[in-house]
């Protein structure tokens, strides 16, 4: 069977790109959106200010049912790529690092 992963340099050689990493955030936010827990921020008055999601998890290396990216890896296997690389230029698309991809969403 033939290897369809990419090299992790062929990876952010393709993200790079912004027409084919427009289209993979898109997928990606859509894939954390649906399985991430979801839960409304309102202010005072009751109205809705923005809805935020979160892993559900401490963010804590010794937390054994904490999965940082696992997400992102389900993704990155679907499309081809090296997922520690995509994390890598995400990151530096955003400006920032990153604990855990809830982040990504406003966790």
């Amino acid at each position: 069977m033939r290897n369809t992963f990419k090299l992790p340099s062929q990876t952010y050689i393709e993200l790079d790109q912004p027409e084919i990493y427009k289209r993979f955030i898109e997928g990606y936010f859509q894939l954390l959106r649906e399985n991430l827990q979801s839960y409304k921020v309102v202010d005072e008055n009751g109205v809705l200010k923005e809805i935020r999601y979160s892993c559900g998890q401490e963010h804590n290396s010794r937390n054994p049912n904490w999965l940082p990216f696992q997400y992102l890896e389900q993704y990155c296997r679907k499309w081809g790529y090296d997922d520690m690389e995509a994390q890598d230029l995400i990151e530096e698309k955003i400006g920032r690092r990153l604990t855990c991809e809830c982040e990504l969403l406003g966790g």
